[in-house]
């Protein structure tokens, strides 16, 4: 980040004095910081000069509403304000986005590399766009619900280690977010994360592309390449659809994972890579074992830990979030400034979206297209259903099925019974322990 100007500052308002204090020794190494008093008004002598300033708001502040901030952003005029939630339910957080935009809503603990590129983004360090958003943290990041602040925080755990990681979900979830994420929160944040789709190459090419190849080795083979793995030495390899690999290339795949060498096509000398793998797939992979396609042994070396992705029907709050930074996002780039209207956000709300965000996204951007300039968009503009029809008619495994099905049953019974498990259980024939369970595991709670 380039150095901003002398008169420059950032404020930190924090109820709590452990948060304030946080806040103020992370930020005070990059301008002047001012702390606002949190027991009275604010000053507006205080805040002359403030570039960027930074609400952060814990457990004690729940249920106070948004007014401090607001005010805060009153006095702030042509600044940028970003609310830091610290333990909030996500219907708080989902409220705030009425007030804020995505890009401004914080979750802790606040990543180094997000803080650096909020404050590039929101607080005029003076570079172009393209400077500004070449180190974006993965968009996994943005969401307030539950389940996806889950995967937030099993994407800290394992970031730091060296182990490999399986990243499971539907197709659209955004399983390469997840990845890029765990790149840059590890320790080769620094060095090359490389990604290949495993379905998208046929198996000659693929084989090619992950472990190289001498000149001559075959033909077309003019000169000699590295493969893929030596490209993410010291750094990240991302396997998309892992389980449409060949059984040759999963043999190979788990010599070079489990002894750290590559051997390129036509070449008889082994070379030393020291590559973090992580892979994806949206299939059942234990289906896959027993069907005989994918490698038991192989899983258990891409298995060293687990990330699983939720379907967008499953964190259904996190629809009008993504769908205003996505609008945000396309109207920037295509200089076309509308505004997402509550119905819209709500008929989005209302749709399952077998696609996941990649649909979503899609939807919203043909909606943007379409819309006349400066207009609102409404109900009315909403992108035809292409499905119209019940989640659990989505596509995916059996596995899915079952799970999309188990969700819209005890959807319906917390519906009919206002909320309450133990009604809600009793309908349903399971214990309350039982249905907490299962809200769990399906990112329901």
């Amino acid at each position: 980040m380039s150095e901003p100007k002398a008169t420059s500052r950032l404020a930190v308002w924090a109820r709590s004095t452990r948060a304030r204090s946080t806040w103020l020794r992370r930020l005070g190494r990059r301008m002047p910081v001012v702390a606002p008093d949190p027991g009275h008004a604010l000053d507006p002598a205080v805040l002359v000069d403030v570039q960027a300033a930074f609400f952060v708001l814990g457990p004690e502040d729940a249920g106070a509403g948004l007014e401090a901030p607001l005010e805060l952003a009153s006095h702030l005029a042509g600044a940028s304000v970003f609310l830091v939630f610290e333990g909030f339910p996500e219907e708080e957080l989902a409220v705030a986005l009425s007030s804020f935009g995505p890009a401004q809503v914080l979750q802790a603990p606040v990543a180094e590399p997000v803080l650096e590129w909020a404050l590039a983004r929101h607080a005029g360090d003076g570079r172009g766009r393209g400077a500004r958003d070449q180190h974006r943290p993965a968009r996994v990041l943005l969401g307030v619900s539950a389940a996806i602040r889950r995967v937030i925080d099993e994407i800290g755990r394992v970031a730091a280690a060296r182990i490999s990681v399986l990243i499971l979900g539907e197709t659209g979830t955004g399983k390469e977010l997840v990845a890029r994420a765990i790149h840059d929160r590890s320790p080769r944040r620094h060095a090359s994360f490389v990604a290949v789709n495993c379905g998208a190459l046929p198996d000659t090419l693929l084989e090619s592309e992950l472990f190289g190849h001498r000149r001559g080795a075959f033909t077309g083979a003019t000169r000699d390449r590295e493969g893929l793995f030596e490209s993410a030495d010291g750094g990240t390899l991302f396997l998309d659809e892992v389980a449409e690999m060949s059984p040759h290339l999963q043999v190979k795949l788990l010599r070079a994972l489990e002894v750290g060498e590559v051997r390129r096509i036509g070449d008889n000398t082994d070379r030393l890579v020291d590559v973090r793998v992580v892979s994806a797939t949206h299939r059942d992979l234990s289906s896959a074992i027993e069907e005989g396609s994918f490698r038991e042994d192989l899983f258990y070396r891409l298995n060293g830990a687990q990330v699983s992705m939720p379907p967008l029907r499953r964190r259904r709050v996190d629809i009008p979030f993504l769908a205003q930074h996505f609008a945000e996002e396309f109207g920037a780039e295509n200089a076309r400034h509308i505004t997402l209207g509550e119905d819209f956000l709500d008929g989005l709300s209302q749709r399952d979206f077998p696609g996941n965000v990649r649909e979503l996204r899609n939807a919203v951007e043909r909606a943007i297209t379409l819309a006349e300039p400066g207009q609102t968009l409404g109900v009315e503009d909403l992108p035809p259903d292409q499905y119209g029809r019940p989640a659990f008619y989505a596509m995916g495994t059996l596995a899915d099925r079952i799970a999309q099905l188990e969700t819209q049953a005890i959807q319906e019974a917390l519906e009919r019974y206002e909320g309450n498990k133990t009604h809600a259980a009793e309908a349903l024939g399971i214990s309350r322990l039982g249905l907490r369970k299962k809200m769990k595991r399906l990112g329901l709670e």
